[in-house]
């Protein structure tokens, strides 16, 4: 309980610090550090103030099974343990410690422990360093269908995005990332077919990037990422998480690199 509490005190201190900062760079790695803090608190508080009833251990995971038939947890734990394997080449960064995973076996278990999407239909989610998703008997699917177009592969890769930049990186990029990935590895295009008569702008999806129509600003932020890469290369794509992490500006730093030629 003292831990929890010197870490709230650190939290806090901390945002309390970012009021008098001008300095933009000092401002993120502060906000970073804040961040950081948080999500070491949520590791603990999934990893030990959960019950061990239901739980999985895989090499790099640790899996909390919530109603799912157990072994469908133990098929999504193999699909985890093989995206760390994919996701790990592609990024160069394989985690240290043990991942908490939360598998949920109905839409209403989700909700249960996640008030915040009650009455949405998502297949899973990543929120500071705990990724949550729900088994694919949930949604019909069979385990083939679920490794291409379910969310293990999305939800890790945003861990991984979020671990490289230090929370320092906007929803509709890690979203973009997250897809590119998808296609990268699994040839799973996101909006492929869709046919939008307009098209969202990067500054639609810089001002309101989660009130935009989901389809075309997931497509958009697919589409951008994927001229990133096709323009930067993996190499460049790993230098501007880098330089998010060492506390650059976002959308100077990504506009810069727009402007390189590689």
């Amino acid at each position: 309980m003292r831990k929890n509490l010197l870490k709230i005190y650190i939290v806090l201190t901390i945002l309390l610090a970012l009021f008098f900062l001008t300095d933009s760079r000092t401002y993120i790695l502060a906000k970073s550090a804040g961040y950081k803090t948080l999500k070491d608190f949520e590791y603990y508080k999934s990893i030990e103030l959960t019950s061990t009833e239901g739980t999985i251990s895989k090499p790099h995971f640790i899996i909390k099974n919530r109603g799912a038939d157990e072994e469908i947890v133990e098929q999504i734990g193999n699909l985890l343990e093989k995206s760390y394997d994919l996701i790990g080449k592609e990024f160069d960064y394989y985690p240290n410690n043990k991942i908490p995973v939360f598998v949920y076996g109905s839409m209403e278990e989700l909700w249960k422990y996640n008030k915040a999407l009650e009455g949405q239909a998502v297949m899973g989610l990543y929120n500071m360093g705990v990724i949550h998703i729900v088994a694919p008997d949930v949604f019909a699917l069979t385990m083939e269908e679920y490794e291409l177009n379910g969310p293990v592969l999305h939800e890790y890769t945003h861990l991984i995005v979020d671990e490289l930049t230090g929370g320092n990186i906007e929803i509709w990029f890690t979203e973009g990332m997250a897809l590119y990935q998808e296609y990268n590895i699994y040839d799973t295009e996101w909006g492929k077919f869709a046919n939008f008569e307009d098209d969202y702008t990067l500054e639609d999806l810089r001002n309101n990037f989660m009130a935009l129509d989901s389809n075309k600003a997931y497509r958009k932020a697919f589409l951008i990422v994927k001229d990133v890469y096709s323009n930067q290369g993996n190499e460049g794509v790993l230098d501007f998480l880098k330089e998010l992490k060492s506390g650059k500006d976002f959308y100077e730093t990504f506009l810069s690199m727009k402007h390189e030629t590689r």
